[in-house]
């Protein structure tokens, strides 16, 4: 239980610390920055302690390409975008609907059958999607409004996909778990910071000269690079992947406390109501 709630607490707090950095540096520059250093740490880590493990196949390249791009580039450059834009409740909120997404794309792709039960609690998860963007479908601009929230939920989606995609290079190609994720951080990486450069209007002088840079930086890539992305291929083998879900909860309570004590984020009673759907869905 100690592995869940370390993790849980690690990316809890990666949220909030993101949040804080996205105040002055711009979401796919500062998505790409973590990623690449943190996947130069990962790389360095197998080469140096274990260096048999430190290998890419020819035969897997369009394998690493599809985890690169998913579980990299468009998890952590969507989910930083999203971010940007909105809370970080709501923005962690949004991005751990991956259990729903994942038995939607179980059914769709993976020919994985769905009961009865199964589809209520999706189509309750679903439902409990509506009052975070209640609000937002009201308005005259509905895809503008709700667009930070559909990218954290293509985000999600991608992470499920790499996630398929990262398993059978661990289970039936036997990468290391830390080697996966080097790969995935540093070449994700580069392309979302390739983006920024390209993308994103970014004030250098702005960023350099803040101080909280050269300790928020390193504390967000120590939290979501070194301990969340690695602890989870520790849980998938020691937990169930509906157990590991419902610590959600437990996540997006530790982010409502953080953003409302260090951030002065406000918390909707519309993301208590989609909270409470959210949670019966699971059920």
């Amino acid at each position: 239980m100690i592995y869940i709630i370390l993790f849980r607490t690690a990316l809890a707090c990666s949220f909030v610390v993101s949040k804080a950095l996205l105040d002055f540096v711009p979401p796919f520059l500062l998505a790409g920055s973590r990623m690449t250093i943190g996947g130069i740490l990962c790389l360095a880590y197998v080469y140096f302690f274990n260096p048999s493990s430190f290998y890419i196949k020819k035969k897997n390249v369009l394998a690493l390409i599809a985890v690169i791009i998913c579980s990299g580039f468009l998890t952590n450059g969507l989910e930083a975008w999203g971010l940007s834009q909105t809370i970080a409740a709501k923005a962690y909120f949004i991005y751990n609907f991956f259990p729903f997404i994942a038995a939607l794309f179980g059914f769709l792709f993976f020919h994985e059958k769905m009961t009865r039960n199964k589809w209520i609690g999706l189509a309750i998860g679903f439902v409990g999607f509506i009052p975070l963007i209640y609000n937002d479908l009201r308005s005259d601009n509905i895809l503008i409004n709700t667009l930070p929230e559909l990218a954290i939920l293509v985000a999600a989606g991608a992470m499920v996909l790499g996630i398929v995609a990262k398993k059978k290079l661990i289970v039936f190609q036997h990468y290391s778990m830390i080697m996966a994720n080097g790969l995935l951080l540093f070449f994700g990486g580069l392309i979302s910071v390739s983006t920024g450069l390209y993308s994103e209007t970014i004030a250098w002088g702005a960023i350099l000269s803040t101080p909280s840079l050269y300790w928020q930086l390193p504390l967000n890539i120590t939290l979501t690079c070194l301990i969340a992305y690695n602890m989870y291929g520790i849980l998938v083998t020691r937990y169930s992947v509906t157990f590991i879900s419902f610590s959600e909860f437990l996540g997006i309570f530790l982010v409502a406390f953080l953003g409302w004590a260090f951030l002065d984020e406000k918390i909707s009673n519309a993301f208590w109501v989609a909270f409470v759907l959210v949670a019966i869905g699971m059920y």
